[in-house]
């Protein structure tokens, strides 16, 4: 399923009298249909290009695994160019069952011949299209590149193989020249073809016109491949997969990294563009409850660690200090929190530190199983703020009940004791 229309959909974050079940807030009624969504993800190629990156075979075997669990429809991987991805290459399709192993290839028959040798079932054929490209990199001309391509593509279907031909640098190319690429591509026989936005250059506003463009005019299956480098890779996947809707018996491939691994600033994040079409657009194809062990995994692997307030899986996502906040999550947890964490396997937190309130004191007091009189819980709460201002971070458990024996300590030398205790006890 790909549209909210034709998805059964369970109860998200907002449960207010009113807001449709299904989404996250009322307004998700009113988000575009999407067109029909497969993704691929390139964790283990692009994501391995980034600077600092390398995986060992085992570990791209169990990022195949766990993509495979979380639903994901192929995995993007090199299958040449050194003897460990080749290996690698053939280790894959022993791991997985469903899931398509792509290996990704210069535009040269060298290049595809040994990927396709190494066990993989699609080949990704990769050039760049602008004229920057053509004239600094390549020193080609269009018509030359597209003989090529041509040639490149037919060669790779008559090995039996399912193909995608990339444009690179895309968004710096002439949109009549990607027009007549893409139409190449599919003349030589193609079954996809790859929009790059090699330097994330696009916005929403020109992902949707783009890609409404390219399939207006090249009745081909699209893949969008965005970077991350103006921060709306995941936006401009979303705006894109919505322009897609209207050829909607056509798959619509999105690229994806797990933790947004890629190239300088990344490439569009799986957990974030997934928890996206769950939560706004009704999409419940790939299983959630997946996400967090998989994150977790490439975070080791890549020894890259996850942000704590990356969204979806940062450890700040469900972890509470105002006092405000704090005050209206013990009270209903979808006050402040998109979803439920156990949609994940994750679990709330609060933490104690300057701003924590006095909710957030009974809080850790109940869980400590301690007590103490309501204005102790203020003299508590002071000290905390000061002691969270000094540290610059939070008050760890041990650090609180140092805080709570001196002042109950003080307390009981003053003659105040434990009057009126609150809390637990």
């Amino acid at each position: 399923m790909s549209t909210k229309e034709n998805c059964d959909r369970k109860p998200v974050g907002c449960d207010a009298s009113g807001v449709d079940a299904r989404f996250s807030t009322h307004l998700d009624a009113h988000n575009p249909a999407l067109g029909r969504i497969a993704i691929v993800d390139t964790t283990c190629r692009d994501g391995e290009q980034m600077p600092g990156i390398s995986f060992t075979m085992e570990e791209k075997l169990e990022i195949a695994e766990k993509l495979e669990l979380m639903g994901v429809e192929q995995l993007e991987t090199f299958a040449t160019y050194n003897e460990s991805d080749k290996r690698c290459a053939l280790k894959l399709k022993e791991v997985t069952s469903k899931m398509s192993i792509m290996g990704w290839n210069r535009m040269v028959k060298a290049d595809i011949v040994d990927s396709i040798s190494h066990g993989v079932d699609a080949v990704s054929v990769s050039t760049e299209t602008s004229d920057m490209a053509l004239l600094h990199k390549f020193k080609i001309s269009r018509r030359e590149q597209l003989e090529k391509l041509a040639d490149c593509v037919s060669f790779s279907k008559g090995k039996g193989v399912y193909v995608c031909f990339n444009a690179g640098d895309a968004t710096r190319t002439s949109i009549e020249y990607l027009i007549e690429f893409a139409s190449a591509g599919k003349e030589a026989g193609a079954d996809r073809f790859r929009i790059c936005d090699t330097i994330g250059v696009l916005t929403p506003a020109t992902s949707k016109k783009l890609i409404t463009e390219v399939m207006s005019a090249v009745d081909i299956d699209v893949e969008f491949h965005a970077h991350n480098d103006f921060g709306l890779a995941v936006a401009n996947a979303l705006a894109a997969a919505e322009a897609a809707a209207p050829f909607g018996r056509r798959k619509f491939w999105v690229s994806t990294t797990v933790n947004g691994l890629g190239e300088r600033a990344g490439n569009v994040s799986l957990e974030v563009f997934v928890m996206n079409l769950h939560s706004h657009y009704g999409m419940d194809h790939y299983r959630t409850e997946h996400i967090l062990p998989l994150c977790k995994h490439v975070e080791k692997a890549s020894g890259l660690m996850i942000p704590l307030n990356h969204p979806i899986v940062g450890e700040n996502m469900f972890t509470h200090k105002s006092g405000i906040h704090v005050d209206g999550i013990l009270k209903n947890p979808s006050l402040y929190e998109a979803f439920d964490p156990s949609k994940l396997g994750m679990s709330r937190k609060i933490a104690l530190g300057k701003h924590s309130g006095k909710s957030s004191i009974k809080h850790k007091l109940n869980q400590l199983g301690l007590s103490a009189s309501p204005d102790a819980v203020e003299a508590i709460r002071h000290e905390v703020g000061r002691a969270g201002e000094s540290k610059k971070r939070d008050i760890s458990d041990d650090e609180f009940l140092a805080i709570y024996n001196t002042i109950m300590s003080a307390r009981v030398s003053s003659g105040k004791g434990l009057s009126q205790n609150v809390g637990g006890g």
